[in-house]
């Protein structure tokens, strides 16, 4: 018997593909069948061995996280005391250059608390009893002495914005002379008005007195001490000082001193301890804790300067001998009648030793748990294991039946269409492909090879109405593209260009529509020789449309500034204005605007604001930028027969406005977040706003790209600058 192509294709292919999938599939199941016995195996020793070796890593691991951090909490603490006692030592420094160089300062006169109200960052003077001759009043300090406080006084320079570092905190920075008084500046961050001081203390306060001043004379350097009831604060916070020395041509002369609030040290200590029942504490080189986050038992703060080297406890008291030798390290010890594990590591600086306790329990808990974990994670594992290979060997049986089946049904339609029909085919393909869009498939099988055929068919005479239409669409599109871009060249064309830098003004603006063409645009322009007109103005949405009621606004805000505003004012012209734009708009489109006159002889500048953002007004002489202070009128364009308000200010010298539409305020990010006026006001006082226009704008534009980043621009951006110079000066 003789057998066809199909059949013997069929056969074929057949037999290939089940000898295959058997071989494999034997294969699949040995290799599998042996992995499954030695992931058993496997499995049960890893889980043993895994097991003990998590416990121990867990516990190495803990002991280590304790050491690191100890070591680092005892650096931020010992680099908090260097911070503070740097700025003592400069202040000192300072002070000596001061007491030993009269001659070169002049004389500056502080508050008195006695008599003025003082606020934070204030300097304030302070006199001894003693200072006064007759009556303590400041007329009866001795001519010398007062000319030394005055002089003493220029140490505020340097105090002052020292003070401000410490912003954050409750605070002090004092200077004590050896005749008495006493300068300081106070911060109490939460106290927005006047401080408040005490009468009494005043009257009697005497530096030489105070611990600060004393422990400095005595050791003649830097010197910390730590007060845990500050008498002189109402709410008697703890602090940290840090005081020393300075000098004058005689010697000692007095004392600087910074005191600080203790509340950032105890949270850096509160934040170390580990577990529910673990704690810290810092110790100093006498063995008494001078911090501590425990309430009650042998390491409490107010436990009456204790030396800890005499604790009844031996392993303790051994580990605290090697603390305060300013050694490291981790050790098990017992405290209070439970043992711990204490972490401990040295502090150069306030010469002491920082430790954290964490209960020995807690820790061998932790690597019980991570044990116990590891075990059941194994015995999971190996159970999913067994799960999947079962399933697998079932889901392996059935895809061999399923298979077969679709060998059998593939071949056969394979092999009826094979050779004739796929040749004729792939040449009438061919012959499209390479541009005969008139050449048709003539293949009659009866199968999807015959559709394939008429789709081909079908396709070419698609291709050539697409192809016509093609060529007929991107023609129209150069076309509108050809117009937009006549469009954008008169748009740009009507806004002016040319920027003067005169002797009496400077003016610079910048627009980028979101579009090609835009609603924003700007203007400026002379009314008479002495008069400068302005207009910053926003239409209603994008586009052509808004392009076109920009030119109009434009223009008849021109003509009628020209025609009317010496004669009846500015209002009066934006008025007029507003009823020749709501003549015949019949789309009820909008426009917000920013129009002012500039008197460049005598400064006055009178303007309206139609409804538009207000802008912000530079002063150059306190160099700082704020809002605009702008009457609420109407948008123009919408409504007749409105009135608007003028207002009017002076220009300084040196002053700037700057004006903008809301396309710089509303800038959105990827984020769909605006960029917002407080941002933009706050960017401006940041910025040098006495920089020439141009570095101005463009550091402006940029900060609003920054927040912009990679989002698309959502509406145009119109930037104008104006700075008047002041009259110019005659020849």
């Amino acid at each position: 018997m003789k057998w066809d192509i199909q059949k013997r294709l069929l056969v074929l292919v057949l037999a290939a593909g089940i000898l295959s999938f058997l071989t494999l599939s034997g294969l699949s199941f040995y290799g599998v069948s042996i992995m499954r016995g030695e992931m058993l195996r496997l499995g049960e020793e890893v889980s043993k061995a895994g097991a003990n070796f998590t416990e121990s890593l867990t516990e190495y691991q803990l002991k280590q996280t304790l050491g690191e951090l100890a070591k680092a909490r005892a650096e931020f603490i010992d680099n908090e005391m260097k911070f503070i006692q740097k700025d003592v030592e400069i202040l000192a420094h300072t002070m000596t250059k001061i007491a030993s160089n009269p001659s070169d300062y002049k004389p500056i006169k502080l508050r008195d608390p006695r008599f003025d109200e003082v606020k934070n960052f204030e300097p304030y003077i302070i006199y001894s009893p003693e200072t006064f001759l007759n009556g303590m009043t400041p007329e009866n300090i001795s001519p010398e002495l007062r000319n030394e406080i005055g002089i003493a006084s220029n140490i505020t320079n340097v105090l002052v914005p020292l003070s401000k570092s410490f912003a954050k905190y409750k605070s002090s920075f004092n200077v004590g002379s050896r005749n008495g008084y006493f300068i300081g500046v106070t911060l109490y961050p939460e106290v927005e008005g006047a401080l408040d001081f005490e009468d009494a203390d005043i009257y009697k306060y005497d530096c030489r007195e105070r611990p600060w001043y004393k422990n400095a004379i005595n050791n003649k350097d830097a010197v910390y001490f730590y007060v845990f009831k500050n008498s002189d604060a109402t709410d008697n916070y703890q602090v940290i000082s840090c005081s020393t020395p300075y000098y004058d041509k005689n010697g000692v002369a007095g004392v600087v001193s910074i005191g600080l609030s203790a509340v950032e040290i105890y949270n850096a200590i509160n934040e170390t301890a580990v577990g529910e029942n673990g704690f810290s504490f810092v110790l100093n080189n006498n063995g008494e804790v001078i911090f501590s986050t425990r309430t009650s038992g042998e390491l409490v703060v107010d436990s009456g300067g204790k030396d800890l080297r005499d604790s009844s406890e031996k392993n303790f008291s051994d580990a605290v001998k090697k603390m305060v030798d300013g050694q490291s390290g981790i050790l098990p010890v017992t405290v209070d009648g439970e043992e711990y594990f204490l972490a401990f590591a040295p502090m150069k600086n306030i010469a002491g030793s920082f430790g954290t306790l964490t209960l020995r329990k807690d820790i061998t808990a932790a690597a019980e748990e991570s044990k116990n974990y590891f075990l059941s994670q194994i015995k999971i594992f190996l159970r999913r294991f067994q799960d999947k290979f079962f399933i697998m060997t079932f889901i392996g049986a059935i895809l061999l039946v399923g298979l077969i089946q679709i060998f059998l049904t593939a071949i056969k339609k394979i092999s009826v269409r094979f050779v004739k029909p796929i040749h004729e085919l792939s040449d009438g393909v061919r012959d499209i492909s390479s541009g005969d869009f008139d050449k048709k498939l003539d293949i009659h099988t009866g199968d999807e090879v015959e559709d394939l055929a008429n789709c081909f068919n079908d396709m070419t005479g698609e291709l050539k109405t697409y192809m016509a239409n093609l060529t007929k669409v991107t023609a129209e599109r150069e076309r509108i593209a050809t117009e937009l871009d006549v469009a954008t060249d008169i748009q740009n064309g009507m806004l002016p260009k040319d920027f003067p830098s005169r002797a009496d003004f400077e003016v610079l603006a910048t627009m980028t529509p979101a579009k090609k063409v835009g609603g924003d645009f700007y203007d400026f322009y002379f009314l008479d020789e002495t008069h400068l007109a302005i207009t910053v103005a926003d239409v209603s949405g994008k586009g052509i449309p808004a392009a076109l009621f920009m030119v109009i606004s434009k223009t008849i805000l021109n003509n009628f500034a020209v025609s009317k505003h010496n004669s009846e004012g500015l209002a009066k012209v934006v008025a007029a204005a507003n009823d020749k734009l709501c003549a015949n708009n019949e789309a009820m489109m909008f426009v917000t605007a920013f129009i002012g006159v500039l008197d460049l002889e005598s400064g006055e500048f009178t303007f309206v604001n139609a409804g538009h953002n207000p802008p912000v007004i530079y002063r150059a002489e306190n160099n700082h930028c704020e809002f605009l202070d702008v009457k609420k009128n109407f948008v123009l364009g919408p409504m007749d027969e409105i009135p608007f308000i003028e207002q009017k200010i002076n220009f300084k010298r040196g002053d700037l406005i700057f004006i903008y539409t809301d396309g710089v305020t509303e800038a959105l990010n990827v984020k769909e977040e605006e960029y917002l006026p407080d941002r933009l006001i706050n960017f401006m006082n940041s910025t040098d706003c006495t920089a020439d226009l141009q570095t101005l704008l463009k550091n402006i534009r940029g900060d609003v790209k920054k927040h912009v980043g990679e989002a698309e621009q959502s509406d145009d951006i119109t930037m104008f600058a104006l700075r008047f110079k002041g009259k110019a000066p005659e020849v």
